[in-house]
C-alpha cells in the first residue's frame, strides 16, 4: 500500500485534497487510480486508511475510511553524526538509518573530509521523508545543516556517545552498550580515512567512548548502517 505523510491540519475533514509535489508523485509517478487505497501518516501517532476518489492534473482527492493509532517508531533516541563521504554515499546512509529508526542525522565536515561544501541538504531531507514513508514511520528524522567538527563537539558540555575508531581493538560495541545509561545516544562515524587522533582525543574528553565494529575496516556507509542495526538489536525493537 502507498504510504504518505501529511500534517495533521491537512487531515481534519473526511475528504482530503492532496496538491503540490505529493499530488504529482501520486498521479504521475505512482499513477494511482480511483478506488485504490493509500495510507496517510500525520506525524503525530495516527495513520489513516484512505480511498482515492479523484485524480486530477494538480490534485489527488482521497476519502478517509478509518483512523488507527499506530507507532513504528523506535523507543531509542539515536543521532548519527556522520563525516560526509564522497559521492552519493551520504544518501544511502540517510535512507538506511532512517529505515532503522534514527531520530537525527548531523552531516559532519572533519579534518579528513574530502567534501567541504554540499548543496544537497534539501535532497537529503527528501530522502529521509521518502524512507520514512516507505518504512511506515510516523516521524521524519531531522537532517541538520552540515557542521564542522569543532562546531559539533562544542555544542554540548558532555555527550552520551560512541565514536567508531579503527584504532580501537579492545572495546566492541556490544560491551559498551551494556554499560551505557539511558538518554540520547550519539554515534560519531568518520568519512573515508576516519578521524584524526586529535579529533578522537577531543571526542573522548567530551564523553565519547571509542568502539570497534570488528576486525575488518568498514566503509563509512557500512559502519553507519551496521551500528544502527546492532544498536536496535541490542537495545531497541529488533531483538
Amino acid at each position: 500500500m502507498i504510504r504518505l505523510f501529511l500534517p495533521p491540519e491537512a487531515l481534519l475533514s473526511k475528504e482530503v485534497k492532496i496538491s503540490g509535489e505529493d499530488a504529482r508523485y501520486l498521479g504521475n509517478v505512482l499513477r494511482v487510480r480511483i478506488g485504490e487505497e493509500v495510507m496517510i501518516f500525520d506525524g503525530a501517532g495516527k495513520r489513516y486508511i484512505c480511498r482515492v476518489t479523484g485524480v486530477h492534473r494538480k490534485e489527488v482527492v482521497v476519502e478517509k475510511i478509518r483512523e488507527e493509532r499506530h507507532s513504528a517508531e523506535s523507543s531509542l533516541d539515536v543521532t548519527v553524526v556522520q563525516g560526509i563521504p564522497k559521492g552519493e554515499k551520504m544518501e544511502m546512509i540517510i535512507q538506511k538509518t532512517t529505515e532503522l529508526g534514527v531520530k537525527r542525522l548531523i552531516p559532519l565536515i572533519t579534518e579528513r573530509s574530502q567534501i567541504r561544501y554540499t548543496g544537497r541538504l534539501n535532497r537529503w531531507r527528501r530522502i529521509a521523508l521518502s524512507a520514512s514513508q516507505q518504512s511506515g514511520r510516523e516521524t521524519i528524522p531531522v537532517v541538520e545543516e552540515p557542521l564542522h567538527f569543532n562546531e559539533f563537539i562544542d555544542r554540548k558540555e558532555r555527550y552520551r556517545g560512541i565514536i567508531f575508531h579503527e584504532g580501537e581493538r579492545q572495546k566492541g560495541l556490544k560491551e559498551i552498550l551494556r554499560r551505557l545509561g539511558d538518554g540520547e545516544l550519539f554515534l560519531l562515524i568518520g568519512p573515508e580515512g576516519g578521524f584524526t587522533d586529535e579529533e578522537v582525543d577531543q571526542s573522548i574528553k567530551k564523553g565519547f567512548i571509542t568502539a570497534s565494529l570488528g576486525p575488518r575496516i568498514l566503509r563509512a556507509e557500512t559502519a553507519a548502517i551496521t551500528a544502527m542495526g546492532l544498536i536496535q538489536y541490542e537495545l531497541g525493537d529488533m531483538g
